[in-house]
């Protein structure tokens, strides 16, 4: 755990402008291989380009000096959803790394990479995210980058995508049909496995958990659990996953808050897994009706109310993702897609690491910014 959150408070530093963790030679040598383009565009870059700058150089995808720029390029994502602090950290880190590059090769104006961040105010949202997409393929944009809500839809879109020629970059979530596109996300089987450990642990490594989790349409859900369930199976013979809720498919019906309290009315479950944000906000409110039920709950992602269960001893811990990590893979490999001509060495599959935060880790958590909403 320590070894994972050392290595995301090394990113952020650098994120910070400032050097350590090993990373000041790293980037020494790349500024050497890049001189003369940064040095022509140093005076035009500002603190966040600067800084996202570092950042980039530090484990870049490819280096950037080995592309060479198309101009005009535009890059449209379309998210999960806008709201929430998750979509909105992504937004901010992505369109700071197209800064970055237009700031790298002296883009500006109609010359310059351009980035517009779309999707519904919901998750739960497929239809209108499938609008959304339609939309954006309709103005022809030099790439998508596309985080989908369900992995059975946007086959229609991905074969517009594939027919006009418009590269696609998939992100957080996986689609059925992605085949062949570049997918950039946390290795969602090992961050399951991380929850299971923790829970776990939490558990006294005995007794019945339970997982809720996103609905059963969510790729990136069904990994998380995936790795849960491996976790427990081959290394706590005690521990028995009771159930696994995937929302409208297994609640039949109703809504989460209402299974939730089901669950903890029936009495069976030590050990509580949310495999979202949103869901585990949910859980945490209902088991403040049950102050009675010392329940150990797991969560993911670094949402404002998690973050303060976790202080306050109501959450055991949560997983969280390297969203910085992310949009920059994510961005830089859009932006390589849109090329004419694709670079040596460009990845298929980008995994992302994710971190544990608990009471112990909280505050250096929160002291590096890896925390969000």
């Amino acid at each position: 755990m320590k070894r994972a959150l050392a290595g995301i408070i090394c990113f952020v530093t650098v994120l910070a402008g400032v050097s350590g963790c090993g990373v000041e030679s790293r980037t020494a040598a790349a500024s050497a291989q890049t001189a003369p383009a940064q040095t022509q565009t140093s005076q035009a870059a500002g603190t966040a380009s600067e800084d996202v700058g570092m950042a980039l150089a530090e484990e870049p995808l490819l280096q950037l000096e080995e592309a060479v720029p198309a101009e005009g390029i535009h890059i449209a994502v379309v998210a999960k959803s806008t709201e929430g602090g998750y979509w909105k950290s992504m937004k901010k880190y992505m369109k700071e790394a197209v800064e970055y590059i237009n700031t790298f090769y002296g883009l500006e104006g109609e010359r310059a990479v351009q980035v517009t961040f779309e999707g519904p105010d919901s998750e739960e949202e497929v239809e209108e995210q499938i609008n959304t997409i339609d939309a954006v393929l309709a103005e022809n944009p030099s790439v998508l980058c596309l985080a989908a809500i369900d992995m059975n839809s946007c086959q229609a879109q991905m074969e517009t995508a594939r027919d006009n020629g418009i590269p696609v970059v998939l992100f957080d979530s996986k689609v059925k049909n992605g085949d062949g596109t570049v997918f950039c996300a946390t290795d969602n089987q090992a961050a399951g496995a991380e929850a299971a450990r923790q829970l776990c642990a939490a558990m006294d490594q005995t007794g019945k958990a339970v997982v809720f989790a996103d609905a059963p349409y969510s790729q990136a859900a069904q990994s998380r659990v995936k790795g849960f369930r491996k976790e427990i199976r081959e290394n706590y013979e005690d521990v028995k996953v009771e159930r696994v809720f995937t929302g409208t498919e297994e609640a039949e019906g109703k809504s989460t808050e209402a299974v939730i309290r089901e669950v903890l009315e029936e009495g069976r479950v030590d050990g509580i897994f949310c495999t979202s944000q949103a869901i585990a906000e949910q859980a945490l409110a209902v088991l403040e009706d049950y102050p009675e039920k010392e329940i150990p709950l797991v969560g993911f992602d670094a949402g404002r109310q998690q973050m303060q269960a976790i202080h306050e001893g109501r959450e055991t811990g949560a997983v969280v993702q390297d969203i910085p990590h992310m949009a920059r893979q994510t961005i830089q490999a859009a932006f390589y897609a849109a090329l004419p001509s694709q670079p040596d060495g460009t990845q298929e599959n980008i995994k992302v690491e994710h971190v544990w935060v608990d009471e112990q880790s909280l505050k250096e958590a929160e002291a590096t910014g890896i925390l969000y909403d």
